[in-house]
């Protein structure tokens, strides 16, 4: 039974959640001067969705292309392609996420037993700590992935506890690994944990959903002649070396993910799950029903994003793993009393207290300047792109130029072109220039890239026209100046005049520096 003063845990979460939300966003648009999104990335979902509408699942119109590392994201943002309303599609679904996942914490914090002063403050403070408001902040798909999850771990404990499962515990263990692969862990194991106590027809349910929902995804990549899974979730899963045998790539990841100083969010996650391996061999009452069950979903699941996951990158790839170790150690603290409650509850602010230390000055510090690098370097790159120069382009980042674009957009980063991440992720390092070749396959015409990543990508006789750059370097890029080629020599000059017109119209610290003519 609910202790009467937690009734309103739910709404102070969802305040607390949107309130962290909305300061974000307001911090974001006094630094920018104009509304825009911390990742480039976004737009990579909204060009994907532009297309789907148009009948083409890929960046570039009737080019097959797996950019988007999520199944489900880019059908929601289909909606209103190409327009300024399209455009607030990812902020809309992630006010919605964000207001949900601080509802069901705050639920999670009735069902966990807290009351007064410290349930109060762990059910308004762990929204902000957990970073639930910052996950929504960059657009992406990382809140509705996190409130699935919050929704199974409570879904879960109330099935375990003997209230029946739930048709949205279902819905969310399904719609999970639809959101981003990572959900696939967490949604069997729950299945799991529901056919060994009995609810057979929900597990199958889930299981059957989940699998046959990603398995149904990956057979339609390959009709489309793509591999069966998304070019993004393959580039960026590439860093290690591909020769190596994957038990290694998996046991190297897991140490890099546990041991980065500068990504402390995973030693948290590890921390955690030994935790929980501890409460278990020392308190014999969390050995049994519900709670060694609920325990052992989130610890699995821990350990296969260890081992198989992402850590960082603004914070938004692991927090939902945080929130939901966290919200099972408090929900299992209900299973024993006295000293052992104390331990588990204590344990759970501690690790929500690193949590806010290692996400808290980040966010606000650097990231609440992101979208004002996005608005003076990519927003810059896409009116050039679409406005003066109007030619098929190559870039290193993808979405912002691609959006809206009517002319073919080469990513040699490798998300939206299964060609260039084949090369720079195969068995033999690329040789100089190789970006030349593809290129001129897709008739593109200038190129817009970070020279300390793709210089060498760059054609023996692509002429450099100039370089875009920022003032006041302030947020977190991939680099700060953008190189400007002209692919073709004889487009040099065009280019150059291109540049001229587009110079004047730059906003306050957006810098173009024109590369001299040379004359032959």
């Amino acid at each position: 039974m609910l202790h009467p003063g937690t009734r309103a845990y739910p709404l102070w979460g969802m305040l607390a959640a949107l309130a962290g939300f909305v300061a974000l966003q307001a911090v974001a648009v006094l630094r920018a001067g104009v509304f825009e999104y911390p990742l480039d990335d976004v737009y990579i979902h909204l060009a994907m969705a532009s297309n789907m509408a148009h009948g083409t699942y890929g960046v570039n119109a009737g080019e097959a292309a797996s950019a988007s590392s999520s199944i489900l994201y880019p059908v929601l943002l289909m909606p209103f392609p190409n327009t300024e309303v399209q455009r607030l599609l990812p902020l809309f679904w992630n006010t919605l996420a964000v207001a949900g996942c601080g509802w069901v914490w705050g639920r999670i914090a009735q069902e966990a037993g807290l009351s007064g002063i410290y349930g109060a403050v762990v059910a308004v403070a762990a929204p902000i700590y957990l970073n639930m408001s910052g996950v929504g902040y960059t657009g992406m798909e990382a809140a509705p992935h996190m409130l699935a999850s919050l929704l199974i771990v409570l879904g879960l404990w109330r099935a375990l506890t003997g209230r029946g499962v739930a048709p949205w515990l279902i819905l969310a263990a399904i719609a999970a690994p639809l959101l981003r692969y990572e959900g696939l862990a967490l949604a069997l194991t729950a299945s799991a944990a529901l056919f060994f106590d009995g609810e057979r027809r929900a597990a199958a349910l889930i299981a059957v959903g989940a699998i046959g929902g990603v398995l149904a995804f990956s057979l339609f990549l390959v009709g489309l002649g793509l591999d069966p899974l998304p070019n993004s979730v393959l580039a960026k899963s590439a860093g290690l070396d591909p020769q190596d045998g994957s038990a290694l790539r998996l046991l190297i990841r897991f140490i890099i993910n546990v041991t980065d100083i500068a990504k402390p969010a995973g030693a948290i996650i590890g921390g955690l799950v030994a935790a929980v391996l501890l409460f278990l061999l020392a308190f014999p009452a969390l050995r049994r029903g519900a709670t060694v069950w609920l325990l052992a979903v989130v610890a699995l699941s821990a350990l296969g994003h260890l081992a198989l996951g992402k850590i960082g990158w603004m914070h938004r790839y692991e927090p939902y793993l945080l929130a939901s170790l966290i919200g099972a150690i408090l929900l299992a603290a209900t299973a024993v009393s006295g000293v052992p409650r104390k331990i588990l509850r204590g344990t759970a602010i501690v690790a929500g207290l690193a949590a806010g230390l290692a996400y808290l000055p980040g966010l606000w510090g650097v990231y609440t300047w992101n979208p004002r690098a996005i608005h003076l370097q990519q927003a810059q790159m896409a009116r050039f792109a679409q406005d003066y120069l109007k030619v098929p382009v190559a870039v290193n980042d993808l979405g912002r130029v691609a959006w809206g674009n009517p002319d073919y957009v080469l990513d040699i980063w490798g998300l939206g072109s299964a060609e260039a991440r084949k090369i720079r992720f195969g068995p033999v390092r690329p040789a100089p220039g190789w970006a030349a070749a593809l290129a001129a396959e897709h008739g593109v015409r200038a190129a817009m890239i970070y020279d300390d990543w793709f210089g060498t990508a760059a054609g023996p006789d692509w002429v450099r026209t100039g370089a875009l750059g920022v003032k006041n370097e302030r947020g977190d890029l991939g680099g700060w100046v953008v190189a400007l080629y002209a692919t073709d020599p004889n487009y040099a000059d065009e280019m150059r005049a291109q540049l001229e017109k587009f110079a004047p119209s730059l906003p306050k610290d957006a810098v173009l520096m024109l590369e001299p003519e040379v004359k032959s």
